[in-house]
């Protein structure tokens, strides 16, 4: 009887061998993984044979190039949000690189506002940005947004899109801290300008930039170069970004800005083509102080569309048209109030978008002041306090040109000297 059970015994232990055996040459399933590599639209779960020709008409041939394609894009072409916004999930899902992929906001991911209530308004030139920011009565001027949904619409981005507004001082110095510069193209106005604990000088994106002084002090000439040198790469001094020129006065230069262009492919080894440079300077003729601040209406929409694409915004000059229509004391409230809505709208697009803004501003004699120089830029304190960074330029010997910080928040009151050349804005000796 003992003999027989242990004979059992034997049999079974065989039988879980041949099955452990069996278990580990079968080939174990395993869910199908994509790699980290691109793949066709026709890969795409979810995307049948009309959304297919949207792409393939869209010159969208690959998932990379639905992720890069912003949102208002994939509109155009005849995709709805929301079908893109499902796509770019299934995309982000499927290939790992895609994975951290966060997508835009739009006005459809606000409670109350509908597909067809955001495609109307987008159509005016609204954002979530916009709406975010502006005040209630512009929400109701220009959009026609009543002042009872406009609350409505603003507390919930606050409250379940951003969810925790405050921060804390230390992460705005490391905001500070990596927010990218680019080169005056003039060693002598990047040293101007170089915050000491950060170790770095030049134009720093998001900031506001007034440069004044009377005619010929050289305040157009930075500004064309800054429309130049921005577009320098990272490790020339840029940051590989267009540039916009919003021009009151008809002061803008191709040539000028071809001069500039050659000395930095002289000097750097720049590869980049005069009339490359020029296709990506944004230009506009502003002939009123109407038409300057629509000019800066429409930006704000553009900028949200061409997200990173610039990096300044020269307005060259931003008082000219102001001062020439509101003329004698009786309008000065009213010229006043009016510049300083134009102004909010620039900071908007400084913040809003990290694009640094460079205006240029006339200047005017105090005759009550009897001592000391007494020329004051046009504005007043309207403009003061507008600008993070103030610049005093007059002229010196020949074409040399003294620039002074006038106010910054971040700079000294300190001096220095620049060259008036047929190449641009150079540095000059002490």
């Amino acid at each position: 009887m003992a003999r027989k059970k242990a004979d059992k015994i034997e049999e079974v232990e065989e039988v879980e061998e041949v099955l452990e055996e069996t278990q580990e040459e079968l080939p174990v399933e395993k869910e199908p993984q994509i790699d980290d590599t691109d793949i066709g639209i026709e890969s795409i779960p979810g995307v049948g044979p009309k959304t297919a020709k949207i792409f393939e008409e869209g010159e969208l041939s690959m998932a990379s190039h639905v992720m890069t394609t912003s949102l208002g894009d994939l509109e155009a072409m005849g995709l709805t949000r929301t079908a893109a916004k499902k796509i770019r999930v299934t995309i982000s899902e499927i290939i790992p690189r895609f994975s951290n992929f966060v997508e835009e906001l739009s006005l459809e991911d606000i409670e109350g506002i509908g597909p067809t209530t955001a495609k109307g308004l987008r159509e005016k030139g609204l954002n979530i940005h916009l709406l975010e920011t502006l005040p209630l009565r512009e929400l109701e001027d220009r959009y026609g947004i009543t002042k009872n949904s406009g609350e409505k619409y603003q507390d919930y981005i606050r409250t379940e899109i951003r969810k925790d507004i405050f921060t804390t001082g230390l992460q705005i110095l490391k905001n500070h801290e990596n927010t990218p510069y680019f080169t005056f193209g003039a060693e002598s106005l990047d040293k101007l300008t170089t915050v000491e604990h950060l170790g770095e000088g030049g134009v720093k994106l998001g900031d506001t930039y007034e440069f004044f002084g009377e005619f010929r002090t050289g305040k157009s000439q930075i500004c064309h170069q800054l429309c130049v040198t921005v577009q320098l790469p990272p490790e020339l001094g840029g940051v590989g970004r267009k540039s916009i020129f919003l021009d009151t006065e008809g002061t803008f230069s191709p040539t000028r800005i071809k001069s500039i262009v050659l000395r930095l492919q002289e000097e750097k080894g720049w590869k980049k083509t005069p009339e490359e440079v020029l296709e990506d300077i944004l230009y506009a003729r502003a002939y009123n102080s109407d038409s300057q601040r629509s000019l800066v209406h429409q930006l704000m929409s553009r900028c949200n569309e061409q997200r990173e694409e610039f990096g300044v915004l020269v307005l060259d000059s931003v008082t000219a048209h102001f001062r020439a229509e509101y003329a004698g004391r009786g309008t000065l409230a009213e010229r006043q109030q009016t510049i300083n809505r134009h102004l909010s709208d620039l900071a908007r697009i400084a913040d809003t978008y990290g694009i640094a803004i460079a205006v240029t501003n006339q200047v005017q004699a105090n005759p009550g002041q009897f001592f000391g120089d007494p020329t004051k830029a046009v504005g007043g304190n309207v403009l003061g306090h507008w600008a993070t960074h103030r610049f005093y330029l007059r002229k010196s010997k020949g074409e040399k040109r003294v620039i002074r910080v006038f106010d910054s928040p971040v700079l000294p009151e300190t001096e220095g000297l620049f060259l008036i050349t047929p190449k641009g804005v150079e540095t000059a000796e002490e």
